[in-house]
């Protein structure tokens, strides 16, 4: 078996594998969806004797870890048939694109799992968040100032600079791409706050379209994207939300753990309606550790060791910055599955002693875990 980059020729072949796997609808339209993604040379799937028996997207990607970007392989629409399952093609794929994302330098690989146990068989490991949240309508009446309806054009940079703001402190963000700025660009409706200053980046945005159900005069205000950069900027989106509520009967939006909103809405309306966590894998290490960002003020020296790794690695951590050399022996020896949740401040030290993915001396875990804490660490954007 091998793995190679599919041909625009194979985008129905690649949207019937699509429809099968995932239950999508197989139509012009996602042929045509599936022949861009291949035409941007991101479709990858894996050959036996000359047939296609499974695919998958590799896309390319910066995340935000420690206010830095690292360079990260997205793992998305992994789609094996059927009568290809239980043959180990994922299993391929993956080892594949493990392969292939270290020989070209990424730090990390990040994937929305439907199984978690194949996953974690290769490496993966939760690493963050995905949270979905529902909030009444009514449980947030005239709060915060209004937002003004947001000019098509003129806009749009501003809201794109007010989001780079906004996720610069949180983990796990990723640096979104034009094609995912195209996305929520097409929806309906645009709100924006002005910041007191002029001139100055907008302190609050939100991209919003309706859901309605057959039966119900009501309908659902969906927040396709928001971000604030003050508590003005949050009051006001609260704000938003309730002014919907004559015909709107709750809100939807995705946000960190806990919720940014829950600081301003006055009760504890705002619940968790879904989500999953996303899961993570080391690659290049020293690129990963390189990219990252590190607690200003903390100066540490840990020496680890990798299972499956040759040799053994020295951590230095000062003035912000981190890299990795090769040294003689480790003090702290963590499991390849201990990558991910440690390096995007998922799991302490201590919790991945406690799963069996860590061990070593007090003080070396306790220094890994000043060196990668942080806030909970949140992936926005679903791949």
């Amino acid at each position: 078996m091998r793995i190679r980059r599919l041909l625009e020729s194979e985008a129905a072949a690649t949207a019937g594998r699509d429809a099968v796997s995932m239950a999508s609808t197989f139509d012009d339209a996602l042929m045509e969806r599936w022949r861009e993604r291949i035409a941007q040379g991101t479709v990858w799937g894996l050959e036996r004797g000359g047939s296609v028996l499974g695919h998958c997207r590799l896309l390319p990607s910066e995340h935000l870890f420690g206010g830095r970007a690292v360079p990260t392989l997205d793992i998305a629409a992994v789609a094996v048939p059927p009568e290809h399952r239980g043959q180990g093609v994922a299993r391929a794929m993956m080892e594949a694109a493990v392969a292939y994302g270290t020989e070209q330098g990424f730090g990390l690989s990040l994937l929305f799992p439907a199984t978690t146990a194949m996953y974690r068989k290769l490496g993966w490991e939760h690493a963050g968040s995905w949270s979905r949240y529902r909030v009444p309508t009514a449980a947030v009446p005239g709060l915060g100032p209004v937002m003004r309806v947001g000019d098509a054009e003129g806009d749009w940079e501003a809201i794109r600079a007010c989001r780079e703001r906004s996720v610069r402190a949180l983990s796990g963000p990723a640096v979104r791409s034009e094609e995912r700025w195209d996305a929520l660009g097409r929806a309906p409706y645009r709100y924006v706050l002005d910041a007191p200053e002029p001139g100055t980046v907008l302190e609050a945005y939100a991209l919003v379209r309706q859901r309605t159900t057959p039966g119900d005069w009501r309908h659902v205000v969906v927040l396709e994207d928001w971000a604030a950069t003050s508590r003005q900027g949050l009051e006001a989106v609260a704000g938003l939300i309730g002014r919907w509520s004559t015909f709107g009967s709750a809100a939807e939006l995705v946000d960190t753990v806990p919720s940014r909103l829950s600081g301003v809405i006055p009760e504890q309306s705002l619940e968790r309606a879904g989500g999953l966590h996303w899961m993570a894998r080391g690659l290049d290490l020293e690129v990963a550790v390189s990219a990252r960002g590190f607690p200003r003020g903390l100066t540490a020296t840990v020496g680890l060791e990798v299972d499956g790794a040759e040799g053994a690695w020295r951590l230095e951590v000062a003035d912000g910055r981190g890299r990795l050399t090769r040294t003689d022996h480790g003090q702290a020896w963590l499991h390849t599955q201990a990558l991910g949740p440690l390096f995007t401040g998922f799991r302490s030290p201590a919790e991945l002693v406690l799963q069996g993915l860590a061990r070593g001396p007090t003080e070396a875990l306790e220094l890994l875990g000043a060196a990668f804490s942080g806030p909970p660490p949140v992936v926005f954007d679903f791949f």
